[in-house]
């Protein structure tokens, strides 16, 4: 699998159909997308830390500005002046063909997929009403975007982020993609690598705090 643009940019479409954002643009040789949340005004991202990312860079200078890159934090790091913050790692990761084996749904658990946004949402909800683990996914351009994988605290350690994979994975065969892409953070790759999946490149980020 080649690292271009191109398939950046389906991941990040893909990202906004599934969260109900504006849709990305090209912007000085990379891609931006007005997210206007509290946390996050806008995002930058480029395929790696070079001219055109540290150009952009240059332009900024409100709060809440992320700039993205398919980069390792110590590259980004030494592409930025010290007023950007560094976060922590991420991993722009490529999916299996089909989400492998039969995930378990425990016992007083459901789940539930449902359309919204430009996408689908799976839900575990626990048997006391409380929502345990959930995730999104966007079919767009023959690309699957798995998004926002998350798994409560206090039900965690039982398989819940699997069974959520598994439907939206679901959601993907029916559509008869074969690219399948996330953004996983540290925490999350050890299961995603236990589906199958395989770290495409380094992820960074960087903001400008208030």
């Amino acid at each position: 699998m080649d690292l271009n643009l191109a398939l950046i940019e389906r991941w990040l479409t893909g990202r906004s159909l599934a969260r109900g954002l504006s849709l990305p643009s090209s912007h000085s040789g990379g891609l931006c997308v007005e997210v206007g949340s509290a946390g996050e005004l806008r995002r930058h991202v480029f395929i790696d830390a070079g001219p055109a990312l540290k150009a952009c860079a240059a332009q900024i200078h409100a709060p809440r500005i992320f700039l993205k890159a398919a980069v390792a934090p110590d590259i980004m790091r030494a592409a930025l002046p010290e007023r950007w913050t560094i976060e922590g790692p991420g991993y722009l990761m490529y999916g299996p063909a089909a989400t492998p084996g039969a995930a378990t749904l425990p016992p007083d658990y459901r789940v539930s997929v449902d359309a919204e946004h430009g996408g689908h949402i799976a839900r575990v909800v626990h048997a006391s009403g409380e929502l345990a683990a959930s995730g999104r996914i966007a079919v767009h351009a023959g690309s699957a975007v798995f998004d926002q994988i998350v798994t409560e605290e206090g039900h965690r350690r039982l398989g819940l982020g699997s069974v959520v994979m598994q439907h939206l994975d679901a959601e993907a065969a029916k559509a008869g993609v074969v690219e399948r892409l996330l953004v996983a953070t540290e925490a999350g790759r050890a299961l995603y690598e236990r589906l199958g999946w395989t770290v495409l490149a380094p992820w960074s980020t960087a903001v400008l705090v208030d």
